[in-house]
């Protein structure tokens, strides 16, 4: 089985200087390779060949056969690095913190936060009919997250 932290180095050092950046990387018993990629705006079905192509040229398969995968994280997946935070600003979020407690909200901004405070999201409470949301937005450090997801809403036209 292929170690996951050489397919990690490996990554990282082809995205260096590209602005794409590493979401996951998934290695399965049968050394199926998930690579996770996404760009602050989006990834295409090209550029996950191309970035495949690369990976498969340092990688080498008379050490060990694998299968390899490239592809965006996908629609109402969890949100797993800040990046991925970045790229949501203006979204809505549904956020499980680590305590337990539900949160929805509309990103604002991302901080990198203070030795005290680590990366943190300013978000805008989202209300309900019975309870409206404060005037007043919310910093969350990421640390306390336990998962986030993009909200997908639909519109009736």
């Amino acid at each position: 089985m292929i170690a996951k932290e050489h397919i990690y180095s490996v990554v990282e050092e082809i995205l260096t200087d590209t602005g794409f950046f590493l979401v996951d990387i998934q290695v399965s018993r049968g050394n199926l390779i998930q690579v996770f990629l996404d760009h602050a705006n989006g990834i295409n079905l090209d550029q996950c060949a191309d970035f495949s192509k690369k990976i498969e040229e340092t990688l080498s398969r008379d050490d060990e056969d694998y299968e390899l995968q490239v592809s965006s994280p996908g629609l109402g997946q969890p949100i797993r690095v800040i990046p991925q935070y970045r790229k949501a600003i203006g979204q809505k979020l549904e956020i499980l913190l680590t305590d337990g407690e539900k949160i929805r909200g509309i990103v604002e901004s991302v901080s990198d936060g203070t030795p005290e405070l680590g990366p943190a999201l300013t978000i805008r409470l989202s209300g309900t009919k019975r309870k409206p949301a404060s005037d007043q937005p919310v910093v969350i450090e990421i640390g306390r997250i336990d998962w986030a997801r993009i909200e997908i809403e639909f519109k009736h036209v």
